[in-house]
């Protein structure tokens, strides 16, 4: 195969087709430079042409960008041996959205879909030597509205256009985005020639397994430019000592059953290994090797556990016939402008899941199929993916020419995402089914605009062409109303968003919480960066241009004020905000992994953002966590221990994701803020795998005996004489402790690991010390620690600076610090 790598430089300008160019913008129908991959909004803002969308209100000055056609073009050699290749293909791997393409001033084809490539035949329009490609992007604002109105307003949330137009719905705005509507070439270009055929994407099944083998199936098909010709299919797993197996093409498709004795399986992040295998797919023809594709696959079973109980039924992922809690965040696309996200940045958000005892990412229809980095580290890291197809929070079109995009996106996307091992569940939706009952009482859900495409045409392409793992048609969506509780997958937004506090998650008994979460200001060198000084307060019209949610500002106020006390410091509000968010998701996680496996897995919403703003996310666009990222470290942990108030006093459970029993020496006390410890219950718990306990109960007597605005109860759990968990237990909110003024002291060692060791010392308790190193360049184990009064919080440091820059830049920072 012959290629023509077309990414790089291209040239680009405006075309005013529908008169709404403003007019101090006439330049940009002169011929820019331009880079590819990347998008109209990034070429433009390279060319200083608009200002970056993200700075203050900016946002709202580049809103004409999607009202008008742009157009890009490329010049480009031909090598004369390229010609001779019985086929010749424009592979582009994105177009968005709506784009004519031409060769040399002829027509070569045209594309309505960003999630699907395109291989178009050019070898009629190639000549040798200089070529041009030029391609016109239409408005997909204007597109979209057109179609919305042939075919009628359909219920949505937001933008109601942007269900008719097969792209990122996010980028017409969402309650945590901007309307930022791209178009350009966001993925990868070339031009591909090949002759007599070429292998298209081959599949590794997995038939069974047992611990002494597995059965897999290599399928693969071609593409042929010679009819007659016979061609055999190879297969290697490289590693394993197995022969090279070689069959017979029938058509255009084979196959070649495999065993592999002794299977080392694929285990989800806390279970086990993440064992991939490779197997080596070669297309023969007369002895020779004419295309090859190298396929990592791994060997697990997934299995979707719905089995009826006395709250209504399960939903139990299961691998390898294990049962799985899933704990884990939703993923939104990393920034507003996709070809900018760097491969780090993937790898830094996914190692942080990873880091935090995560096990499962969901994968949000209202964005993208992830790029195949982000696949490629959850294979590696052990996150489980829940992946959604692209349809997000509303009706869509139910037409046959909508249906048959639906179908080839669908298609294209599971043969591109099926290997990776990482995907455990196939969703139709997000939130479409739940929002229309909601709006419609009485309704059923196959009444809805669009049902055809989650009730038939997504299962049947994802049992046609996968069918190893299960279907769900949408979340939330179960039995009965979408969002029931005693079935299926709910998302908790009763909380937040209808105004309830965070202490009613404890009456939500749901079976599966794809969603839940708790909104919280990103950190302040965040908001900093793009804002101004006189910006720099809580009802600035740039913070609150950087909260999506309608009222999302007066929520943070009002969550605020019910369990900490206000002030009008921005770096105290924001501090505050994240704990209110840390405290929510640990209050409704430790909830719902006390009831395991009655709750069977809790995603909060969500782990990332894709630009500054106050948001659910846990960690912030710059890639700064919040307080509530390091609280997940320890609320996800595989074994916990938490407390839960009842009447008559507070109970303490033990949670454990372990495969074994554990025994593990408990002590629970009551502590005061001066030092003093009393009420000590200690004994040694045997817990079984797999499961949660109640252990100990803090009766009623020892509870109304407490100082409930100076001491607290403090829980321990050792194993093998290491401290594996922690929590305490206040009485009171927050605002009504009275909190000491401790001395508290730091120092910094090498770890002599190429990390640092930071100790806190507080002579007296102190509660979420916040560690900062001004100017950036460390990353932390731990952070927002509670400090018990005379002992000691150590942290591990990831640092690009020097031992005695870190010291001397370390500033900290405690709940209500210089308040007696």
């Amino acid at each position: 195969m012959q290629r023509i790598d077309l990414n790089g430089k291209w040239e680009f300008k405006a075309v005013d087709a529908y008169g709404t160019l403003p007019g101090d913008q006439r330049a940009v129908r002169q011929w820019m430079p331009a880079s590819v991959p990347g998008t109209v909004h990034t070429d433009l803002l390279a060319n200083r042409r608009i200002p970056d969308p993200f700075y203050r209100t900016n946002e709202r000055d580049v809103q004409w960008v999607d009202s008008v056609q742009w157009v890009y073009r490329r010049k480009f050699e031909v090598p004369a041996s390229i010609l001779d290749e019985d086929a010749i293909h424009l592979v582009a791997d994105g177009l968005d959205t709506y784009a004519r393409i031409h060769c040399n001033g002829r027509p070569v084809g045209k594309t309505s879909n960003m999630f699907v490539g395109h291989r178009l035949d050019i070898r009629k329009f190639l000549r040798p030597g200089r070529n041009t490609i030029e391609i016109l992007f239409d408005s997909p604002t204007h597109r979209s509205k057109v179609l919305e109105k042939k075919h009628g307003p359909l219920r949505v949330a937001l933008e109601p256009h942007r269900v008719y137009v097969r792209k990122a719905q996010y980028s017409f705005s969402w309650d945590w985005g901007p309307k930022l509507t791209t178009s350009g070439i966001w993925r990868d270009i070339s031009i591909e020639g090949f002759s007599q055929a070429r292998l298209q994407l081959p599949f590794v099944r997995v038939l069974s397994v047992t611990k002494r083998v597995a059965t897999i199936r290599v399928s693969a098909e071609i593409e042929r430019t010679a009819g007659d010709k016979k061609f055999a299919l190879e297969v290697l797993v490289e590693g394993e000592g197995l022969p090279m197996r070689t069959v017979g093409f029938k058509g255009n498709t084979a196959t070649i059953d495999l065993r592999i004795p002794q299977p080392h399986l694929w285990w989800p992040n806390g279970y086990g290994g993440q064992n991939m295998y490779l197997a080596v797919v070669s297309l023969i023809y007369e002895g020779k090797v004419i295309d090859r594709i190298t396929v990592p696959f791994a060997i697990r079973k997934v299995k979707l556990v719905q089995e009826k109980d006395r709250e209504g039924k399960s939903f139990i992922v299961e691998v390898n016939g294990k049962n799985i809690f899933c704990k884990g965040a939703d993923w939104i696309p990393g920034d507003s402008f996709i070809p900018r996200i760097a491969d780090s940045t993937y790898e830094t958000l996914l190692h942080l899941a990873r880091n935090a005892h995560m096990n499962m990412i969901r994968v949000w229809g209202g964005g993208i199929y992830e790029q195949d980095t982000f696949y490629d580290l959850c294979d590696r890291l052990g996150l489980m993916v829940w992946q959604d197809f692209m349809f997000a929070c509303g009706e869509y079109p139910g037409e046959p020419w909508f249906l048959t995009q639906v179908k080839e996106e669908a298609e294209k996307a599971v043969r591109r995402l099926r290997n990776h091992p990482s995907i455990v569940i196939w969703c139709g939706n997000n939130e479409c089914e739940w929002l229309f009952c909601t709006e419609n009482p009485g309704k059923t859900v196959d009444e809805m605009r669009g049902a055809r495409i989650f009730r038939e045409v997504l299962p049947d392409v994802c049992r046609r062409l996968d069918n190893t793992r299960p279907y769900w048609r949408s979340s939330p969506f179960g039995e009965g109303f979408p969002n029931d509780e005693s079935n299926g997958t709910h998302h908790q937004w009763t909380v937040w968003s209808n105004w309830r506090d965070y202490k009613e998650y404890s009456n939500d008994n749901a079976r599966f919480v794809a969603e839940v979460g708790f909104q919280a200001m990103a950190n302040l060198k965040t908001m900093e960066e793009i804002s101004l000084r006189e910006d720099r307060h809580l009802q600035s019209a740039v913070m609150e241009h950087h909260n999506k949610q309608v009222e999302g500002p007066e929520r943070l106020i009002r969550f605020q004020a019910a369990h900490y006390r206000v002030n009008d410091d921005l770096d105290d509000f924001i501090y505050k905000s994240q704990l209110v968010q840390a405290e929510a998701l640990k209050h409704a996680v430790e909830h719902w992994r006390r009831r395991m496996f009655r709750t069977s897995g809790t995603l909060f919403w969500q782990l990332n953002d894709c630009w500054p703003v106050s948001s659910w996310a846990v960690v912030d666009s710059a890639l700064r966590p919040k307080a509530a990222y390091y609280y997940a470290k320890k609320f996800f942990a595989p074994l916990l221990v938490s407390f839960k108030q009842i009447p008559r006093g507070v109970e303490v459970w033990i949670t454990s994701d372990f495969d074994r029993r554990q025994a593990v020496e408990l002590s629970v006390s009551v502590r005061s803020f001066n030092g003093g410890k009393s009420s000590v219950k200690a004994r040694t718990v045997s817990i079984p795998p797999n499961a949660s306990r109640q252990v100990m109960m803090v009766d009623e007597a020892i509870v109304k005996s407490v100082d409930s605005t100076r001491q607290y109860l403090h829980a321990n759990v050792l194993m093998q004489g290491r401290v594996v968990s922690e929590n305490r237990f206040f009485f009171v909110e927050p605002k009504h402790l009275q909190l000491p003024r401790p001395a508290v002291t730091f120092s910094v060692t090498s770890a002599g690991d190429g990390e640092l060791k930071m100790v806190l010392r507080a002579s007296k308790f102190v509660k979420n010390v916040r560690v900062e190193v001004k100017g950036g360049g460390v990353t932390f184990s731990d952070n927002y620690i509670d400090i018990d009064a005379g002992a000691k919080g150590v942290i591990r440091l990831g640092s690009t600076l020097k031992l005695a820059e870190v010291r001397k830049r370390t500033h900290l920072h405690w709940l209500e610090k210089g308040r007696e």
